[in-house]
């Protein structure tokens, strides 16, 4: 096995070295998804942190070479996002441990468009040891580790903050979702963890983590009809169990988030099936633009 993993990553750096120069991703591509599928639940623990750490360092190497941040990498099955105004990317993924726990893996890859280049950083999960995981000040050696499957970008005062939301395995008995905050500091460096979102009833925190119960599913997703964050509101399913998160589950009302001067602000009992107020917001926004030039023209 050892023999083999070592074939397979010395082949891939000769690869790595050839699409660099055709700027031809595929093979490449190939590679990591013929490494990362042997990655899995069925395999051994041995084997599966032999073959991780093999597909780390092809990823390492690929994202090292300024194209690819232009490559959509598709028929990888991992966590990736882009930030809206193109000048980062998120790959994101996670392996499961014999015992039952998972460890989430990650790599940030920043590129420069005036000069072709980029900025590669490995994303270190120290999720298991932060006292206080909602206002950690985290950096990409020390990071609150998910699966990230959505980014918006919020402007406000000159200040640009990104919003990831992220999916965490965590144990076989809970999951976790995660609103988590980004900007780059006074350095310019990648920082994770920034006080502008809202908890209900706690002040604004660094991150909102959610956790529940790994039987049940949880929404937690962009609204662009409503401009907002909309998701299943958690709750115990009996008095019982508060606080014992493997009985936690959406309780069938839904919350939000909606951006209001640099702060994402938390807004309960949202309707998703409201309907329209007025007989004229059943009218095509097409037909409604004509009409005014109708009216403006006098015809």
């Amino acid at each position: 096995m050892k023999k083999f993993l070592i074939c397979i990553l010395l082949g891939f750096i000769c690869v790595s070295e050839i699409v660099a120069q055709n700027k031809d991703f595929s093979i490449a591509e190939f590679n990591l998804v013929t490494i990362y599928s042997r990655i899995s639940r069925f395999e051994s623990e041995e084997d599966n942190i032999k073959n991780n750490k093999i597909f780390s360092e092809m990823l390492d190497s690929v994202l090292r070479i300024p194209e690819t941040f232009n490559y959509p990498f598709n028929d990888l099955k991992i966590g990736k996002v882009t930030a809206p105004d193109q000048t980062f990317r998120i790959f994101t993924w996670f392996m499961v441990h014999t015992n039952g726990t998972y460890e989430v893996f990650g790599y940030f890859q920043r590129y420069f468009k005036a000069t072709n280049t980029v900025e590669v950083y490995p994303l270190i999960d120290k999720s298991a040891t932060m006292k206080d995981p909602l206002m950690a000040n985290c950096t990409p050696q020390n990071w609150y580790g998910a699966t990230y499957y959505d980014i918006r970008m919020d402007k406000y005062d000159g200040i640009t903050t990104y919003y990831l939301l992220g999916w965490v395995p965590n144990t076989t008995y809970t999951q976790k979702k995660v609103i988590e905050t980004f900007r780059f500091d006074k350095k310019d460096k990648p920082s994770f963890g920034y006080q502008t979102v809202e908890l209900k009833g706690k002040g604004f925190k660094k991150r909102v983590i959610f956790e529940y119960s790994a039987k049940q599913t949880m929404m937690l997703r962009y609204e662009k009809r409503k401009k907002m964050y909309v998701l299943d509101h958690l709750a115990a399913a009996e008095p019982r169990y508060e606080g014992i998160y493997e009985y936690y589950g959406p309780d069938f009302s839904i919350d939000g988030y909606k951006f209001r001067q640099g702060k994402l602000r938390y807004v309960s009992d949202i309707d998703l099936h409201s309907p329209r107020q007025k007989a004229s917001d059943y009218i095509p926004e097409k037909i409604k633009q004509r009409r005014k030039k109708e009216v403006g023209t006098g015809i």
